[in-house]
């Protein structure tokens, strides 16, 4: 399982390459590397390493911590926004394959919770 920083870099790469309209190709190319891995590296899947976290912030023309944006350093596995309960609830949820196994759950969480699962959206 990807490691919550790892996903926020990438998310972060993304992001930032979007806004200067640059494609993964584009930016593949511009560090020796396949769209593919560029994907991966957006997606959290693989690690991006200190050396391409560098050559992507030259690139990009942003400073290295923009691409860390979101982590939050003091919580060692920067859950943005979550509990560590609720980070693992939230992993374990994305494992379901079944639909009606993911319904069941916000089913069961609403009714827990005393709240729909529609007012718990809005």
């Amino acid at each position: 399982m990807p490691d919550p920083v790892d996903i926020i870099v990438g998310r972060n790469v993304r992001t930032l390459r979007a806004k200067r309209r640059i494609s993964q190709l584009e930016l593949g190319e511009a560090l020796g590397l396949t769209f593919q891995q560029i994907q991966k590296y957006e997606k959290g899947t693989n690690r991006v390493s200190a050396s391409k976290l560098h050559q992507i912030a030259v690139f990009l023309g942003v400073d290295i911590s923009e691409l860390f944006e979101g982590a939050n350093p003091t919580d060692g596995l920067a859950r943005p926004g979550l509990s560590p309960e609720a980070y693992e609830l939230a992993l374990h949820y994305d494992k379901l394959r079944s639909t009606a196994g993911k319904e069941a759950v916000k089913t069961i969480l609403s009714i827990m919770t005393g709240e729909s699962y529609a007012e718990a959206l809005g």
